[in-house]
């Protein structure tokens, strides 16, 4: 462990780079913050509140010890590297070192390959913001960003083995249920519009397994819907599937036989008023 920590108990460069084993299997080195550019690939970009918050508590812990992941910045821009996987990170320190003379500028990171294009470089960069606790919202952002690169790839000829909401569940390690809601809000419903009547092999394969998983989806989304309107009237609803059933008296037995029909533009003799 002492050979592990070397390097970390100051802000100055190891010209040795003998932070962990200078292999070419692992390339990870000390660099300064300031040789490292931020992506404009990277789809999650927390607040300024949120970064403030993480960098008082890693001003507070001392240092980060687990690397960033960078490649090589072969473009103009001056910086030594560009980033691929810790952006919440680097903005924190970048923010520390604006704030405290004494914070860390001193970084280990991991210098990966460099992508043959964008789409492998999104895929990296999508593979290392997995580790990090995401929120609903930035769930369905990365589910986004699979999305197109999904759609990238179909449109290449080059479209992945399997199911989209599998592949990019198998990714994100979240549920299949989960990443199809996702693409259902993000997609809205794809439907097979002539199906073959006897079930046969025609047509069915992806575009056949896309047409029930997005059913499904579909009654999720329903039942969501229904629950809360039952929960703001305090009536029970229900969606028999043709037809939505209001049981316009609640547990206290009061009429609500009006009320619906005034939600739905009747007044109290019939007559459509909106």
């Amino acid at each position: 462990m002492t050979d592990l920590l070397q390097g970390f108990d100051t802000n100055t460069y190891n010209p040795t780079d003998n932070f962990i084993d200078q292999s070419k299997e692992l390339p990870t080195r000390m660099v300064s913050i300031y040789d490292i550019e931020l992506n404009e690939l990277n789809p999650l970009q927390d607040s300024e509140e949120a970064i403030t918050e993480f960098a008082d508590a890693i001003y507070e812990e001392g240092q980060i010890r687990s690397p960033l992941n960078v490649y090589r910045n072969k473009e103009g821009s001056g910086k030594k590297y560009r980033l691929l996987g810790g952006h919440r990170r680097l903005r924190a320190l970048l923010l520390n070192a604006e704030r405290y003379g004494d914070a860390q500028k001193m970084v280990p990171v991991i210098i990966e390959k460099n992508s043959s294009d964008e789409i492998e470089e999104k895929m990296k960069i999508l593979e290392l913001n997995e580790h990090r606790s995401l929120t609903p919202e930035q769930e369905k952002i990365i589910v986004s960003e699979y999305l197109n690169v999904y759609r990238q790839l179909e449109s290449n000829g080059q479209k992945p083995k399997g199911q989209v909401r599998k592949w990019i569940a198998s990714r994100m390690n979240i549920g299949e249920k989960k990443a199809e809601k996702y693409i259902h809000e993000l997609e809205g419903y794809r439907r097979k519009r002539n199906e073959d009547p006897e079930g046969s092999d025609v047509g069915t394969n992806e575009e056949n397994n896309n047409e029930t998983v997005l059913q499904s989806a579909e009654k999720e989304h329903r039942k969501e819907i229904i629950k809360k309107i039952s929960d703001y009237f305090g009536w029970k609803v229900k969606d028999n599937g043709s037809s939505i059933c209001i049981k316009y008296k609640n547990n206290k037995n009061e009429d609500g036989f009006y009320s619906v029909l005034n939600i739905l533009g009747f007044n109290e003799d019939g007559e459509f008023i909106k």
